[in-house]
């Protein structure tokens, strides 16, 4: 047996004997995702996933034979020198009260990041995918109307995914029935489940993946950062991540995050996504202030600030778990006249200054 097939094996097999706690929107008891996708990448595989309970390596044969681990199949992924490749995941809050922000973030944040990128010398390749904020799977009634979502049709959606389906830019929401399933196939031309370019359709399939659905569970609540995490885990979104590309995480909510996980969990959950190396990995919070100066929901008296999306309440939870990647994180308040341009601009500021690190350094 090679050294790394047994890495492997050990991998499983230590995954498999660390029972999950129940957590909203797992479905897979008796493995941690964490724990998994660390062992995994110690083991020298590019990540891993949890299968029916069971920890897989992605480049292993499922566990069913470490012997004759196809690590062949799938080699490890290599840069061109010289070039440095982006993976990016944009989390959006999709709750009601984001539906304004939308079409700035389609129609004039991403094209003014996508620009940027475009003039970096350095760039290679760039991969770009969209979720909501939400994990697991979720009955949504679509098509409903009204606070009880009379009419509509329970369909149950896998929210961990990627989309690749946006909202019909023609139809208004129904901030009442925020249960929508996006009908517009957004015909991604890598035909994945994200984006990959630089390519000449990529703004017109962002404009098309952005643009979200009203998608909430009152009984989720918003746990934006650990959807984040849980998207990039799930096996549904396997192949996305590269382990020689800077990943960059995007996170835009307009209230505190409501995460069953720590703060730290979530940190190091992303970090082992990129073996630990901090330079691989970079994230953005576009969200509240610390400490709120207006009321923004008179319903629960939730401090916050006023902006041009409208109101955002405070969200230091937030902030201290951007802070935790230190220069690696940006936090971008939407108060006053700041914008998600200005956002994006600050977040290609530290992608730039990670890429030149990993090249050069």
């Amino acid at each position: 047996m090679e050294f790394r097939a047994f890495l492997a094996v050990l991998a499983i097999a230590a995954a498999a004997c660390s029972p999950e706690e129940d957590e909203v929107g797992s479905t897979d008891a008796g493995c941690d995702f964490t724990n998994c996708t660390t062992l995994c990448i110690t083991a020298g595989f590019p990540t891993g996933s949890c299968q029916g309970g069971t920890c897989v390596c992605q480049g292993s044969d499922g566990g069913t034979d470490a012997d004759v681990a196809d690590v062949t199949e799938h080699p490890p992924y290599e840069g061109t020198a010289g070039e440095c490749d982006v993976d990016i995941l944009f989390v959006y809050d999709t709750s009601a009260s984001m539906m304004d922000a939308v079409g700035p973030l389609t129609t004039e944040a991403f094209p003014g990041f996508a620009e940027a990128l475009s003039s970096y010398p350095h760039l290679g390749s760039v991969r770009v995918a969209v979720k909501t904020n939400l994990f697991g799977e979720h009955a949504f009634d679509n098509g409903g109307v009204g606070f009880s979502c009379d009419g509509g049709v329970e369909e149950t959606v896998q929210t961990s995914l990627f989309l690749t389906s946006g909202w019909d830019s023609g139809e208004p929401h129904d901030a009442h029935c925020c249960e929508e399933i996006p009908p517009v196939d957004c015909g991604f031309a890598s035909g994945l489940g994200w984006l990959e370019g630089p390519s000449a359709t990529m703004l017109d399939e962002f404009a098309c993946a952005a643009n979200v659905p009203c998608q909430q569970d009152v009984f989720a609540g918003e746990p934006t950062l650990e959807a984040g995490l849980k998207g990039l885990q799930h096996d549904g979104n396997a192949g996305f991540l590269r382990d020689g590309a800077v990943l960059l995480v995007v996170f835009i909510t307009d209230e505190e995050d409501q995460s069953s996980m720590t703060i730290q969990s979530m940190h190091d959950g992303l970090l082992a996504l990129k073996g630990g190396d901090e330079r691989y990995l970079g994230v953005v919070t576009i969200a509240g202030p610390r400490v709120g100066t207006v009321e923004v929901n008179p319903v629960y008296h939730t401090m916050g600030c006023q902006g041009v999306y409208g109101g955002t309440e405070q969200t230091p939870k937030i902030i201290d778990f951007t802070a935790l990647f230190g220069t690696r994180g940006v936090h971008y308040e939407m108060c006053g006249d700041n914008d998600m341009s200005g956002a994006l601009a600050a977040g290609f500021d530290m992608l730039e200054l990670s890429c030149d690190e990993v090249i050069f350094l």
